[in-house]
């Protein structure tokens, strides 16, 4: 029989007959932690509540859970061939998830075959599911008060979830209200879906499988559809395409990255020539006394153009032990022929001494790198009891533009008179891993966002999963 939504609403109040209206009130919630809006229906006159477990908030809020119910390649009256059976629509029922105050939907969609039989399509998240009636060998729902026996299964009872009917229409077996509930059971038995059914005294049991949805537009869509849907397909290929690539280019620069990881190599000499050009010269500044100390490395080799190199400056305690005090240092690498520029060819260490004590005030540096940092020991009391933190090495990436003879300006200043042979400094060649971490890290991005858009991307008016 065919049934219109607008006739099935209820739209007044159960108690004083006044209308309904659209309200929310606040409620605290658990687990966002956070009060929440939660939509209800309310009487104008009296002020009664309805929430999503009566009849009345569905009257209510049926046209918000219906606003996209004409977005589905099924439509009433579409014929349509499966599996060589022809099914002809008939009619619709739309359910809301009782428990969900957002929208939740659900569409069963009847169908007559050409044997005559009733057949049903349900449409859910992008999904198509074809069910049929189904006669168990045995089920009972009475005799455990926690689980259903069906066919030698338990199905628990607390899997059970209630949907309403939010809007109908076509030849139904029974005529529909809205608000109506309906208890049912989704479950699995050796791979196939059923589904118990139980309203009203009535149950009904059906069992079904998923359908590629392209069996099914191709059967009931219009040719629009399909051509949106062969769109939709093409894109989606494309994208899944793309992040196999960039997975595949993500793991080939994992490997590169491992590889290179454990083949970079010291490079010699780097303390091996050294000059004292100062030691534990006392300095005050600020009010506060502390020691600066300067020393001279190399000439040492470095012969690789553009690559990647590893400085670390550290505290060797074998020298000398650091306990609760601080260290800063500042070390720079300068090109043999640019010092001895600098120098006038007067490489001695008084003239190296005063270069550096003036090199900040140079027109061009002296250096081709710089950087500095702090060592520190340190210990204390808080709530949690005693505490002991310390830092004693840096290290830090540059890249060497030009190969050839290099020296080392370290330069101390510390808390306490220390010996500038206890921070010892390492140049390492690196092959550049750091650069194929960043590379799979960018590669690892573009295969999720490829595979989300494999997944999202449609070109339908309606949602479809991916399959």
């Amino acid at each position: 029989m065919g049934t219109e939504n607008h006739e099935l609403k209820a739209l007044k109040c159960a108690k004083c007959g006044g209308s309904l209206v659209k309200s929310f009130r606040t409620e605290y919630d658990d687990d966002e932690e956070e009060n929440v809006s939660i939509p209800i229906a309310k009487c104008s006159a009296c002020g009664r509540e309805y929430d999503q477990k009566t009849e009345e908030y569905y009257g209510v809020f049926a046209d918000d859970l219906t606003a996209d119910k004409d977005n589905s390649v099924f439509k009433l009256g579409v014929k349509g061939t499966l599996q060589n059976i022809e099914y002809e629509i008939i009619g619709r029922i739309r359910y809301q998830d009782e428990d969900e105050w957002e929208k939740s939907t659900w569409d069963e969609w009847f169908a007559v075959a050409s044997d005559g039989t009733y057949h049903y399509f349900v449409e859910e998240e992008g999904e198509v599911h074809s069910y049929e009636d189904y006669a168990p060998r045995s089920i009972d729902m009475e005799s455990d008060p926690g689980s259903i026996e069906f066919e030698g299964k338990k199905i628990p009872k607390s899997d059970a979830f209630v949907g309403r009917i939010v809007f109908a229409e076509g030849e139904l077996p029974w005529k529909p209200e809205i608000g109506e509930p309906a208890t049912m059971y989704d479950f699995k038995k050796d791979g196939v879906k059923y589904t118990i059914e139980q309203s009203e005294g009535e149950v009904s049991i059906t069992r079904g499988v998923r359908l590629s949805y392209q069996d099914v537009v191709s059967a009931f869509g219009s040719e629009r559809e399909k051509e949106l849907f062969r769109k939709t397909g093409t894109m989606r290929k494309n994208y899944r395409r793309r992040a196999v690539i960039y997975l595949i280019a993500c793991i080939a620069t994992f490997l590169l990255a491992a590889v290179n990881c454990f083949t970079s190599s010291p490079v010699d000499g780097v303390m091996n020539a050294k000059v004292d050009l100062t030691s534990n010269i006392m300095i005050s500044e600020n009010g506060q006394s502390m020691y600066q100390s300067a020393v001279l490395y190399g000439p040492f080799e470095l012969d690789h153009r553009e690559c990647l190199y590893n400085a670390r400056v550290s505290i060797d305690e074998s020298v000398q032990k650091f306990n609760r005090e601080w260290e800063s240092f500042r070390l720079m690498l300068v090109p043999k022929d640019r010092l001895i520029k600098e120098l006038n060819n007067q490489v001695s260490p008084a003239a190296v001494k005063n270069l550096f004590d003036e090199v900040d005030a140079l027109k061009e540096p002296v250096e081709c790198y710089a950087m500095n940092g702090d060592f520190w020991d340190e210990e204390g009391y808080d709530d949690e009891g005693y505490w002991h933190e310390s830092d004693l090495s840096v290290d830090d990436d540059f890249v060497l533009e030009k190969p050839g003879s290099y020296y080392t300006y370290l330069e101390l200043t510390s808390q306490k008179p220390r010996a500038p042979a206890s921070v010892g400094v390492h140049l390492e060649r690196v092959k550049s891993y750091r650069y194929y971490i960043i590379l799979m890290v960018v590669f690892l991005g573009l295969a999720f966002f490829n595979r989300a858009k494999a997944r999202a991307y449609n070109e339908m008016p309606f949602n479809i999963a991916p399959e």
